[in-house]
């Protein structure tokens, strides 16, 4: 009897840059900065990445341009969600009880903690380089820094495929 083998190199790894973005902007202010100075048309999603931690839900931006001339997509993600924990905790000061607000903060990445947002780009062709792209991002004066990262080094570079 003859054994038949399947041979699964069909599937390629996805290919992408990841650009990590410093900036302390909104992520609607961002967009249009980068809209702006890098000629993208940057929109916001209507659905954001959402993630379910045991004890809270976190909605990270998704901003979105499929560039199909040059065969590109470019995506705006936000790194940092911060939320209010419920907490039965009333502190009682005389007269008055204060109620304890406590915040916690999800990141998409977390091995990238300081990193506010990521910009994905998403190419077909093999000859983009995102040096130019990268050298505009840096002369918008409110971006701090911007910097390519390695996304095969990340432990949760799953958290990057929301499609």
């Amino acid at each position: 009897m003859a054994v038949q083998r399947l041979v699964l190199d069909a599937f390629a790894d996805d290919d992408y840059e990841l650009i990590a973005i410093h900036c302390s902007l909104a992520s609607y202010r961002l967009a249009f900065l980068l809209n702006k100075n890098l000629k993208l048309k940057l929109f916001r999603k209507k659905e954001d990445i959402i993630f379910r931690y045991d004890d809270s839900i976190a909605n990270f931006p998704l901003y979105r341009y499929d560039d199909h001339f040059q065969y590109n997509a470019y995506s705006l993600l936000g790194n940092k969600f911060q939320t209010q924990i419920e907490s039965n905790t009333d502190i009682s000061d005389g007269l008055f009880t204060t109620i304890e607000n406590t915040f916690t903060t999800k990141h998409l990445i977390p091995e990238l903690k300081k990193v506010d947002y990521f910009l994905k780009i998403e190419t077909e062709t093999s000859n983009f380089s995102s040096k130019s792209l990268l050298a505009d991002m840096l002369s918008i004066s409110q971006i701090i820094t911007a910097y390519p990262v390695e996304y095969a080094t990340l432990k949760s570079k799953n958290n990057l495929i929301f499609e």
